[in-house]
């Protein structure tokens, strides 16, 4: 296995991922904890009214325009956090937790501002709900990586998000390829309470499994099925997968404005 440095791929990604969410020169910020965690990220094109159902009013879906997740109109980010610590570094109760976040892009109706909205949050943890969007979940995950010292590793990653209406499952088999360590700033915003953001500046280590716009095809097997009922719009079988992250390691601060 490879690690490099801001190749053309994960530039385009974290560029495409702080789209259009500009954060002032003169910043006046609080810095309110750091969390380490690892998670894949799905770029989904689903029916342009599935998306819309999950933002808020004034707000319009549209798809991510250029980079690797051209093309997705809505992102499932499966996130395993190892360890989550407040602004003074201690570890905070619980210091980890699992999570199922859907995102997506949205241009404001009224303006010209496009922001990147927390939708929905399937959680281990839903007691820490700052987006105002969470779901207590349980969230299982088994994962491995085997293969040579040297060279490309088979990665295998299976997902179970249960409530009690239904589940989510996915898995991803393949084969990694060369990594990339990038450092990248973004804004998110709250579904159910627009005003409100939170700033995040991360490092995270990146493996682009695939990507339509990029050409780049999928070295292995991927399945994502749902049986939740408040997501029958957007797993109706005509979602179309549009790339796929894999993020062994994100290192976050987090900051509000």
């Amino acid at each position: 296995m490879m690690v490099v440095f801001l190749n053309r791929a994960a530039v385009w990604c974290f560029a495409v991922l702080a789209l259009a969410l500009p954060l002032s020169i003169a910043r006046a910020e609080t810095l309110v904890g750091t969390n380490i965690d690892s998670r894949v990220i799905v770029g989904m094109s689903v029916k342009t009214n599935a998306a819309q159902e999950l933002l808020p009013d004034g707000w319009t879906t549209v798809p991510f325009p250029r980079g690797p997740l051209k093309g997705a109109n809505l992102l499932v980010s499966f996130v395993d956090g190892v360890l989550m610590v407040d602004a003074d570094r201690k570890p905070l109760s619980p210091s980890s937790r699992r999570a199922v976040i859907l995102l997506g892009l949205a241009k404001e109706e009224a303006g010209d501002a496009f922001r990147i909205f927390v939708m929905r949050s399937y959680t281990t943890e839903p007691e820490n709900d700052p987006y105002g969007v969470n779901t207590s979940a349980e969230v299982m995950r088994t994962a491995a990586l085997t293969g040579p010292a040297n060279g490309g590793r088979q990665s295998t990653d299976n997902w179970t998000m249960a409530t009690p209406e239904g589940e989510l499952a996915m898995t991803l088999a393949y084969t990694t390829g060369t990594r990339s360590w990038s450092a990248s700033e973004a804004k998110s915003y709250s579904a159910a309470n627009p005003e409100f953001f939170r700033i995040y500046r991360y490092d995270s280590l990146t493996d682009l499994v695939m990507s339509k716009a990029l050409e780049r095809p999928l070295s292995g097997e991927f399945s994502l099925q749902s049986s939740v009922p408040e997501l029958a719009g957007v797993f109706d079988g005509s979602e179309q997968v549009m790339a796929i992250l894999d993020i062994p390691v994100r290192v976050r601060e987090v900051f509000l404005p």
